[in-house]
Order: C-alpha cells, then structure tokens, then sequence
C-alpha cells in the first residue's frame, strides 16, 4: 500500500470515534492492539512515536504492547531506524471503500431525506460501507437508534433530478465526460452540452456541477436542477494541471463569477448587525463595529452581482458606501422603485 492509500487518525479523532462507539476514554487495550497491528499492516515503516500519537498514549506503552503482541503469536520487528512490520499477515485488515461507497458516506448528510426513498442510488452502497466500518467498531442498538434522532435534511429531489445526480456522480468517478441537455435561465435557452465533469459543490442550498464546457471551450458552474438529461460517454477526460478549484471558488460570494474583483463597503444598521455577523460567508469579509451599534463590513469579491442581491435584501438597514459607481446604480434603481410605489 502506498503512503497516500494510508490516512491515519490523529489522537483527537481517535478518541472521538471510539467515544461514539460506545468506548469509555480508557480505551480498552485488546481494542488498541488490535489497531496497532492493522495500522502497522496497512502502513509498514510506522514508527513507535507515531503510533503513540495515534493511540493517544506514550512511547512506552507502545513498546510493552509490541511487547504483548509477541507473546499472543504475532511477530513484530522493527528495522533500525525504518520503523515495525508484521512478519506474517494473520489479521487479515478490512476491504478497501468503494468509490460509490466512500460517496454515499461523505455525502449523506446532505441527501439524508433522499435515502427514505425506496431505491436510492446510494442506499446499497451506504449499507455496504457501513457494513465495513462497523465491523471494526461494537455498536449497540442504543447507539444506532440515536443516530437516528440527530438528521441533516435537504430539499427533496424528484426522481428525475435524483436520476440526475446519479450519473454525474458516476461520471466523476469514472473520469469520462458527459452529453446533456441544459437549460441557461438567463437565456431561457435548452443546448446540448458535452461537459467533463470537475467537481460538484454545494452554495445556497443547491447543488452545482463545475466543470470543462466543449461548447464554450471553458470551465464553467452549472446548476444541478437545470439539467434535463444527461448520458455518459467514453471519451476519457483528465482535469488540467493548472486548474484549481480553491483558486475558481476564491473570492465568490456566491457561485457565480464576474471578470473582475470588487471591492465592498457596506454599513448596516444595528438592527441587523448581530445577523450579519453570525452568518456563514465563502468569501471573508471585515467587520468593523460602529459606536451607534453599526456595523461595517469590507470584502473584495469576484461575485458583484450575488453579492448586491444578498446586500439589498436588507433595504433599509444597508447602506452602499463605495465602490461610487455601484452606489449610483442602486440609486437609480431605488428612485425607479420609489416613483412606482408614489404613483
């Protein structure tokens, strides 16, 4: 197994799995030593610093439960400086995670309601996963009937969009582009696409798809719900070197990019200050409090336009300070609102 197949847990989170599954901070030491021997199984070379931290105990320790592993029948050797291996195999370590199965898990909490449909994509490769991971673990009715009680729910998918979903998920782990149907709002316009699916990513309570566009020769965002069908081909595809997606995502207010950077200065009233300031933002805004209460915020975004109707959803109690040229615009646009309510 290479080095990156290999992701260990560091001893917080050591801890807390084992917390959740019902094991006291004493974790017990058959439990222990059983991860120490898969551990060393899974990542040869480990050293005993090392496994001390991922066990969250001391070097020493580590030394007597070598110890004590040899004394059960399995050998143990360390290398020099090259760190402990098992000399023969006789714990055999779990399955490796499939793709569909590593997704089902990491995207569960968002499509926790969507698995109450009899069917879903997902469900048999959940249970699969689970069905792995728990083998390591003892878990009690108890705990599995809470896990039930603590839920993340979504906005049901139709089985159209679930559909949807599927393939651009296969089409990810498999590497091969899409052909499509999509529908542009602005445009009011359905076109058939051909898309290398990069990456999908959540904002706003939707979900899109940001990927290679060979119609328009260019990396783009797409809303999921705005697909209308899909099919995979077999063309391969390879995402360039050079794009990043931290780096596509940077300074968006919201999902959508403009060409340039702007920079914000907004004030908002004490009225809403304190929400402001607890909200979640992508991009990084500063907050400077007023004496009055106020609060006033800076950002450089490349998201003008999300970024404008998130402010103005405020009306009065935000103010456009700069740049000037957008604070015109608004100007105008509230004069023209204002003559159509005077009338």
């Amino acid at each position: 197994m290479c080095e990156e197949d290999f992701v260990p847990l560091n001893k917080n989170i050591y801890s807390e799995v084992f917390t959740v599954f019902g094991v006291n901070d004493d974790v017990d030491k058959t439990q222990r030593l059983f991860y120490i021997v898969t551990t060393i199984q899974q990542r040869p070379g480990i050293t005993a610093p090392e496994l001390a931290e991922l066990t969250g105990t001391s070097v020493r320790s580590i030394y007597r439960d070598i110890k004590d592993l040899d004394k059960c029948g399995i050998q143990v050797l360390l290398q020099g400086n090259k760190g402990y291996y098992v000399v023969d195999n006789y714990i055999q370590t779990l399955g490796k995670l499939g793709a569909d199965e590593y997704l089902a898990i990491s995207l569960y909490p968002m499509l926790a309601s969507q698995f109450k449909m009899k069917g879903h994509p997902f469900q048999k490769s959940f249970q699969s996963a689970m069905e792995k991971i728990l083998t390591r673990f003892k878990v009690n009715d108890n705990l599995l009937q809470l896990s039930k009680r603590i839920r993340i729910h979504t906005e049901q998918m139709n089985p159209e969009q679930d559909l949807i979903m599927q393939r651009i998920i296969e089409a990810i782990v498999q590497d091969v582009t899409i052909s499509c149907e999509y529908y542009t709002m602005s445009r009011e316009d359905l076109t058939k696409r051909m898309i290398d699916p990069y990456y999908l990513v959540p904002r706003g309570g939707y979900l899109y798809l940001i990927g290679y566009c060979h119609l328009r020769e260019e990396v783009l965002t797409f809303r999921l719900n705005r697909f209308h069908s899909i099919e995979l081909t077999n063309k391969k595809f390879f995402i360039e070197d050079e794009f990043n997606i931290d780096s596509f995502l940077d300074k968006l207010w919201g999902i959508k990019a403009d060409t340039e950077e702007v920079t914000f200065r907004v004030r908002f009233s004490k009225n809403v200050a304190r929400y402001i300031k607890e909200q979640r933002y992508d991009s990084k805004p500063q907050f400077i409090d007023g004496e009055d209460g106020s609060l006033l915020i800076m950002v450089t975004t490349r998201g003008a336009e999300e970024f404008l109707r998130w402010m103005k959803q405020y009306g009065k109690d935000a103010e456009l300070l700069e740049p000037a040229e957008y604070r015109q615009k608004l100007h105008e646009e509230y004069h023209e609102m204002a003559q159509k309510y005077c009338q």
